[in-house]
């Protein structure tokens, strides 16, 4: 009896960790990332949670980030900026009526709102990603 307990408790938990695993790859693939030239910052769209984007000023020059979106063939939908200074943390901006299995595109730009210097610059190019 003993024996069987012990393979029993194994089994039971070499599944456990197998699922918990997987869970931890999904949550990881789920983020498409977009990230601007010159090391100026990164934006990432996460398909699986609710249409979450998200955008960190890396480079202290002056510039904020803009993360920028939009559906083929349309006009951008929404932009998720940080214009709170470089390399403190990511920004985050939630779109809850983009229809799933929808083809999304996304691009990472660096921007002046200010109005002092040039618009965009340093942008990634623009990403396909699906909502799930």
């Amino acid at each position: 009896m003993s024996r069987i307990k012990r393979v029993l408790t194994v089994a039971v938990g070499a599944a456990a960790g197998a699922a918990l695993a997987q869970a931890a790859a999904d949550a990881v693939r789920s983020w498409h990332i977009a990230d601007a030239s010159n090391g100026r910052g990164t934006g990432a769209f996460n398909s699986g949670d609710t249409d979450k984007f998200r955008i960190a000023d890396t480079k202290a020059d002056g510039y904020s980030m803009a993360f920028r979106s939009k559906l083929p063939g349309r006009a951008e939908i929404t932009s998720c900026d940080d214009r709170n200074g470089a390399n403190n943390g990511y920004e985050y901006r939630r779109i809850s009526n983009i229809p799933h299995g929808t083809e999304v595109q996304i691009k990472t730009c660096g921007k002046d709102f200010s109005g002092g210097l040039p618009g965009w610059i340093d942008c990634s190019c623009w990403i396909k990603d699906n909502t799930r």
